[in-house]
């Protein structure tokens, strides 16, 4: 009995070597991924605020320019912040 328990340690163990192997590491790949959507988020903001006023008389024009520019702003920093890789020495 014990020796079929020593046989069932040895496969378990080596099968966690093999699952190490084969399945890639990730860490940190949510975040800079959620980085770049913020980036790109950033980027639609400022293209959707410029564009709105020029097609369109836009009455609240200054609370629309502060409100694109904090959002876009807030969203630019933290996918910067996000997508930040620093150099492991």
């Amino acid at each position: 009995m014990s020796t079929r328990r020593e046989r069932a340690k040895a496969q378990n163990a080596q099968l966690n070597k093999q699952l190490e192997v084969a399945l890639p590491k990730s860490d940190g790949m949510w975040k800079e991924n959620l980085g770049k959507y913020l980036l790109d988020i950033s980027k639609y903001v400022v293209t959707g605020v410029i564009i709105a006023s020029l097609f369109r008389g836009v009455e609240e024009s200054f609370l629309m320019y502060l409100l694109g520019a904090i959002l876009a702003f807030s969203t630019l920093i933290v996918g910067l912040v996000l997508t930040n890789k620093k150099i492991e020495k």
